[in-house]
């Protein structure tokens, strides 16, 4: 019995670190994702805008799944805010709409962060 819940434990540890490794993944690609908006609203490229706001789209659904599963239902909250923003920008019709809706998107960064992120630049965690 000792044994099988050392081996429960090991598991649950390996499922955690490779969860967390995923998140850490979302959130070093949305910077990115986001200059690619912009560079799309700036050329008028609407294709473009709808790809990469459906790629942050789908970021911050995997983000929102995540903080379910941990039953933080702030920052589930704040992720589909991000992920319905984003969903916005994919579907706004002027360059000025487009750009309002980008800026939904990057406002609701500082509200998770301020919650459940610590350390220093390069070298963050997840605080829960």
């Amino acid at each position: 019995m000792f044994r099988l819940l050392v081996l429960i434990t090991i598991c649950v540890g390996a499922v955690c670190a490779q969860d967390d490794a995923a998140y850490s993944t979302w959130m070093k690609s949305t910077p990115p994702q986001i200059n690619a908006i912009k560079a799309a609203i700036t050329a008028n490229d609407n294709a473009r805008i709808t790809t990469e706001a459906g790629k942050l789209a789908d970021t911050y659904q995997r983000v929102a799944d995540f903080w379910m599963m941990k039953q933080k239902d702030d920052a589930v909250k704040l992720a589909l805010a991000t992920r319905d923003a984003a969903l916005e920008v994919a579907s706004a019709a002027t360059p000025d709409a487009q750009n309002a809706a980008v800026a939904k998107v990057q406002g609701t960064c500082g509200a998770c962060h301020r919650v459940y992120r610590e350390g220093a630049a390069g070298n963050y965690k997840i605080k829960e």
